[in-house]
């Protein structure tokens, strides 16, 4: 029997719906959480639009750790599992804990070791009285990817049965100053691919997953919902925040990937791009694919224009996104994609589109020039 890598349960805390369902049907509604938010205007910010998980009750300095928590309970319930007690925990996160840092640079005597993003997979690990593994990876706006990526290659060694794997990053004012500063804020809205990009929207969340073997997860009488096929890892070395802008980076990453996986480029049905709706991400991004894809291009879709960029996150949440679409065979529509660039020379999904989903690629780019592209694939027969 296939003895994959699947993904078995999905819990989503996101600013378009706490749990998968909800996120799912408002992207397939090309609705946007996208919000003026009167904090931050009163706070003085430049930008106060965001994307923000509403009604959501936790406390201000644990809001990551609570939305991984209830994320985590989503994925175990929908996975239907009993976790082994050395069930490995991989939780990817830019800052952790944000609001702690905002507290301590005010004043507070904060213990940065309790609000780090080890100090979130530990809450994880805890509150389910696991033996098993427990990393924090830390590597900005890929740490979903490189999470997921990591708990695959834990299975695959042995060295555990079941994976809780994901991105958690509560909102953070110290990146909303960052990237203001940098003008790499969006003056409207996140429009991934578009000719009238401005830049992107900071957002929040959380997604988590159970990864098991497949001979493991048929055994128990569980629903696979995608195959995580391989991880590509790559590095520009290039400028401590813009890609290469020929985008050689993010094409070695995704080559990386199909090259591990056994995969051809012609064989992908649709790609995930990272989409963070920058001028120079974007136009690196599509140089990237076109590198690739050179005999057809897959679908493209983003998901930035509709949940903002969650950091740490991102890659998580829009792993669920193409998890849930390779188990339903459709592909979202890209909220802020309405007039393609010529530039670019690339479009991306306007509408619903449902087709056979054999293989996907979830791109993620970030900081430091790291990429990071992960192949997923469908378990229907």
């Amino acid at each position: 029997m296939n003895n994959s890598i699947v993904i078995t349960g999905i819990g989503v805390v996101s600013p378009l719906g706490i749990g998968m369902d909800m996120l799912w049907n408002n992207l397939l509604a090309g609705k946007t959480s996208l919000k003026h938010f009167a904090d931050l205007e009163a706070a003085g910010y430049r930008n106060t639009h965001a994307c923000r998980v509403q009604d959501f009750e936790a406390p201000p300095v644990h809001r990551g750790t609570y939305m991984a928590l209830d994320a985590t309970k989503q994925a175990i319930a929908q996975s239907r599992i009993q976790l082994p007690e050395n069930t490995g925990v991989f939780l990817g996160s830019t800052l952790g804990e944000s609001m702690a840092y905002e507290m301590a640079a005010e004043g507070a005597a904060i213990d940065p070791g309790q609000y780090n993003t080890f100090s979130i997979a530990k809450a994880i690990a805890g509150a389910y009285r696991l033996t098993g593994p427990v990393q924090a990876l830390s590597t900005a706006c890929t740490a979903g990817n490189y999470a997921v990526g990591m708990a695959m290659h834990a299975l695959q060694r042995g060295d555990i049965s079941v994976a809780i794997a994901g991105g958690a990053e509560p909102f953070s004012r110290i990146a909303m100053v960052g990237f203001s500063r940098s003008r790499a804020m969006a003056s409207d809205a996140c429009k991934p691919f578009d000719a009238q990009r401005s830049g992107m929207i900071l957002g929040e969340g959380a997604a988590i997953f159970i990864l098991e073997r497949m001979n493991d997860a048929v055994q128990r009488g569980a629903t696979p919902l995608a195959k995580v096929y391989a991880l590509g890892l790559s590095c520009d070395a290039y400028h401590p925040t813009s890609p290469h802008p020929d985008g050689r980076g993010l094409s070695r990453a995704m080559m990386a990937a199909l090259q591990q996986a056994g995969i051809s480029k012609d064989e992908v049905d649709w790609v995930n791009i990272h989409g963070s709706g920058t001028k120079v991400s974007d136009t690196a991004e599509a140089l990237a694919l076109k590198s690739v894809f050179t005999t057809g291009m897959p679908v493209l879709s983003g998901s930035k224009g509709a949940i903002g960029h969650a950091l740490g996150a991102a890659s998580a949440l829009e792993l669920a996104i193409c998890a849930q679409g390779i188990a339903t065979q459709t592909i979202p529509p890209t909220a802020g994609f309405t007039v393609q660039d010529t530039a670019i020379g690339l479009g991306c999904t306007t509408a619903v589109v449902q087709k056979k989903i054999r293989i996907a690629i979830n791109n993620a780019s970030a900081f430091g020039g790291l990429n990071a592209s992960l192949v997923l694939g469908s378990c229907l027969s």
